[in-house]
């Protein structure tokens, strides 16, 4: 987190789904595009390797970050399904500099991405077939580790307010398992 601590700007957005018409429980991948909406640049991780936050580090004193992409479906007054996220967490260490990506003002990145139309906490009969909205957020967490006279204690931050995010959505059409997505012509 930056020393100002001030809350900074993102938008962060579905940009193509490969699959406009999922169904349910299938696997789906999608591009997402995180732009520094704020007038001050930020640091997200970028690292894929999560050995990278021993790196640099006393194996008893550990500290590092980490942040994925997370989606969520949304449908009429208040329904929302939380997705279950198949994208890995990316990892950063201040102790290796190149996990650690700078966006500039203005600047974004994309990620391919991939979840499954699968409710996270598998309540049942929330999710549906139908039009929903899916949008995708960023979430980044600090995250630390301190092992003294074998006692560990560990530490998780999460940044909920330091990111203010926009999340605009894009619309996809879920249908039942099993529903062939063609427009075949009907058998006589």
């Amino acid at each position: 987190m930056p020393e100002d601590h001030r809350p900074r700007q993102i938008v962060v957005e579905v940009v193509s789904v490969k699959d406009m018409k999922p169904a349910l429980g299938s696997k789906v991948e999608a591009v997402v595009q995180l732009k520094n909406s704020d007038s001050q640049p930020i640091q997200i991780p970028w690292g894929t390797d999560q050995r990278i936050i021993e790196q640099g580090q006393k194996q008893d004193s550990l500290q590092w970050e980490a942040g994925t992409f997370e989606f969520v479906l949304r449908k009429g007054k208040g329904q929302q399904v939380r997705l279950k996220s198949l994208t890995s967490w990316l990892h950063s260490s201040k102790f290796v500099p190149s996990s650690q990506l700078t966006i500039q003002p203005g600047q974004l990145v994309s990620a391919l991405v991939s979840f499954k139309i699968e409710d996270e906490y598998q309540i049942d009969l929330r999710l549906k077939e139908g039009q929903w909205q899916l949008s995708a957020e960023w979430v980044q967490v600090g995250r630390t580790s301190h092992v003294k006279d074998c006692s560990v204690s560990n530490g998780y931050f999460h940044y909920d307010d330091f990111y203010q995010q926009q999340n605009p959505s894009i619309t996809i059409h879920v249908i039942g398992q099993g529903t062939i997505n063609q427009n075949l012509p009907k058998s006589r």
